[in-house]
């Protein structure tokens, strides 16, 4: 009589195998449930993967767009309320001097001079305004502070008072000889080209800002202004008013000549509210562009998520009975193969 061996080594093996298929099955199926999407997107599509891809593509084109975007109105906003505050102290330098205007009390000069100064100081600090490393009203030149400080401004004025005169402004016994017609001379020939004109004090010595201004892509085919230059018009005046305000009206002059000052001053702080406002209704418009451009990306987004969804999405349903049967199919796996390694021959003899 012949006998063979008998070995349950084919049958754990044959057990072995269908746990780790059944746990692959069980982990690609736990990570559909819990993304609600395909594992393995590109064996459930097929030919279709590709447009999946493009899908996917365009919709992170789009959200790129949505968080520029982001980037641009934070830039608009604090510009907006940087030139706010520009408009505020330009009109409260505005106040002083018609306050002012007719006045020779030296309390009501000394509160103009100073009026004058907090305004300046003040412009100056929301005109080198940045944010994000970046300089608002810089132009493209973002990286660099536009504008100098207050000293270089009034010390370049004196040079050019000396210049003119031939004397400093301190010296009030020779300030008192000025004429009307020699101080109209100076503000209009002097100092105003050194604010207003091409390539005066303002572009050479004073100011770094590009005329060219910060421009952003808002979509596809929109691109906006997200910010002003510190050498438009309105801050250029804005300084010119605050420079003659600050250096001429305490000084020792006639009342005809302070006249000419004060005239003159009021004149440019006009134009300076008139432009600051100006500048503030074009960035305010294009803040609603960037509004009207984000509504409409993220419809566009919204599409074509929905359309991406709809390629890759699991039935969460069907997801989670597969998962549950897996699980008892792994169990009830494991508990067989732990009874077929307890069977010997040994245990029955």
């Amino acid at each position: 009589m012949k006998t063979s061996n008998v070995s349950n080594l084919s049958i754990q093996n044959s057990m072995r195998l269908t746990i780790l298929q059944a746990q692959s099955e069980l982990l690609k199926s736990q990570t559909e449930v819990s993304t609600g999407q395909y594992a393995d997107v590109g064996s459930e599509l097929g030919s279709r993967t590709s447009l999946s891809l493009d899908l996917t593509r365009e919709g992170m084109r789009l959200q790129s767009l949505v968080d520029t975007n982001a980037i641009a109105t934070q830039r608009l906003e604090s510009s907006q309320e940087a030139m706010t505050s520009m408009s505020t102290s330009a009109q409260s330098m505005m106040d002083s001097l018609v306050a002012l205007k007719g006045s020779n009390d030296q309390s009501n000069l000394d509160v103009a001079a100073q009026s004058a100064t907090n305004a300046f100081d003040s412009f100056l600090s929301m005109a080198n305004t940045s944010v994000s490393g970046e300089y608002l009203f810089a132009g493209i030149n973002s990286d660099v502070q536009p504008l100098t400080d207050m000293d270089t401004f009034m010390g370049d004025f004196e040079t050019a008072f000396q210049g003119y005169f031939g004397f400093p402004s301190t010296d009030e016994a020779q300030t008192g000889a000025i004429t009307a017609t020699q101080m109209d001379d100076f503000i209009t020939n002097t100092v105003k080209p050194m604010f207003m004109d091409p390539g005066g004090a303002w572009d050479t010595d004073w100011s770094t800002a590009t005329d060219d201004e910060m421009m952003s892509r808002i979509s596809q085919s929109e691109t906006v202004q997200t910010s002003t230059s510190a050498n438009a018009t309105g801050m250029r005046a804005f300084a010119f008013a605050a420079v003659l305000s600050k250096g001429l009206l305490g000084l020792t002059i006639q009342e005809d000549v302070r006249s000419v000052v004060s005239d003159k001053a009021i004149e440019a702080t006009g134009v300076a509210i008139s432009g600051i406002d100006n500048e503030r209704t074009q960035l305010g418009l294009s803040q609603e562009r960037v509004e009207a451009a984000n509504s409409s990306l993220q419809i566009q987004h919204d599409i074509i998520e929905t359309n991406f969804t709809s390629m890759v999405e699991v039935d969460a349903y069907e997801a989670s009975t597969k998962v549950n049967n897996l699980l008892s199919l792994v169990e009830a796996s494991y508990t067989l193969t732990a009874k077929i390694q307890q069977l010997s021959l040994v245990n029955y003899l």
